[in-house]
């Protein structure tokens, strides 16, 4: 199979001009009285995925009108550059692809040139996200204690299955298991989850685990602290002494998520294996990021009093991010409470009490 061209310009191959620009409005001080850039309070991903869509609008330049790499870029953006640079993408980016990268072009654009408008920008962005489709997927409502009791599941099947822990089937159904339960129950962001380390962000303290993520494994640099739950700290226990050990090239390195290839689970792989495992599970894939809303939903439905904790489980700096965009809607859950009456009735199930 032909490998397909990157539709991009890496970092190393962008204008003089440009790069200039990106260093400076991305510059973090070495202390607190050296001067930053406007950029510089971003996390690392977010970073990367502006110079990615922004590599994109170079590359577009460089094919389509390379003349104008020569000019001052905020003199000459406008709405009929963008529109081309849309209508170049590839049939198969739908709505939502196309709203994320104008809405990473503007943020980079108002970050390079802070003194120009984008506004108008962000709004065609917002414009292709009110016409995309949702996904068919979004339609699965899915809380924590689901995707906690997989968790527990799995690795319960890979104890009780009288093979040796030796086999791979094994040590991969008892880490995916502990991989899902943890993000369960504390619902970290992917890149947190891969960077745990034994002894570092995980620690043990008498009988017990802990997390002590420090500000640089977290998006919002916000340091997070989560005590584990007695269940969980006797399954890690099993897992780093009974499993992990077994596991091919471990013993090189302290990442909590070895892989049988010898080397630390990246994210990447972390993401796949869990969509795997839900996917069998349940039907459909339940991503990462989901567990995220998962735990909002959750502790909306049983805790609705005390839900202004889900800001601090997720690590956000206000609850107004929670609210929109990590916890669903009451009339949404409801429906579905309705939805199982009326399937009850038809059953004759007539005065049961539906299922929470």
């Amino acid at each position: 199979m032909k490998r397909k061209a990157k539709q991009y310009l890496e970092y190393s191959s962008w204008p003089a001009e440009d790069k200039a620009l990106w260093k400076a409005a991305f510059a973090v001080g070495a202390n607190l009285f050296d001067e930053t850039g406007p950029g510089a309070h971003l996390a690392e991903r977010t970073v990367q995925q502006l110079q990615y869509t922004y590599g994109k609008f170079l590359f577009f330049l460089s094919v389509e009108h390379a003349e104008v790499l020569e000019r001052r870029r905020a003199e000459w953006i406008d709405a009929k550059i963008i529109q081309e640079f849309v209508e170049w993408q590839p049939v198969t980016c739908g709505a939502m692809t196309l709203s994320i990268y104008l809405f990473h072009l503007s943020l980079a654009l108002k970050i390079l040139y802070p003194c120009q408008d984008w506004s108008w920008l962000l709004d065609i962005s917002r414009r292709f996200k009110a016409r995309a489709k949702p996904r068919s997927e979004r339609n699965h409502i899915i809380t924590s204690e689901r995707l906690y009791d997989l968790g527990l599941g799995l690795m319960d099947s890979a104890l009780s299955s009288g093979k040796p822990v030796t086999g791979w089937r094994v040590q991969t159904a008892f880490r995916d298991g502990l991989v899902i339960a943890l993000a369960a129950a504390i619902a970290p962001r992917r890149r947190t989850l891969a960077a745990l380390r034994i002894g570092k962000q995980l620690k043990k303290i008498e009988h017990l685990w802990s997390l002590d993520i420090p500000a640089e494994d977290v998006k919002t640099k916000r340091p997070l602290d989560y005590p584990i739950s007695p269940q969980l700290s006797r399954l890690i226990d099993i897992y780093v002494n009974e499993i992990r050990p077994f596991i091919a090239g471990a013993k090189t390195h302290d990442y909590l998520w070895a892989s049988a290839r010898g080397r630390p689970m990246g994210g990447g792989v972390i993401y796949n294996a869990v969509r795997r495992r839900t996917r069998k599970a349940f039907g459909f894939p339940v991503n990462l990021h989901r567990f995220r809303a998962a735990a909002g939903t959750f502790w909306s439905v049983q805790d609705p009093e005390n839900v202004r904790g889900v800001k601090d489980l997720l690590g956000h700096a206000d609850f107004a991010t929670t609210e929109k965009y990590y916890i669903m809607s009451r009339s949404r859950l409801a429906g579905r409470v309705l939805g199982r009456i009326i399937a009850d009735l038809r059953k004759g199930r007539v005065g049961q009490k539906p299922p929470a």
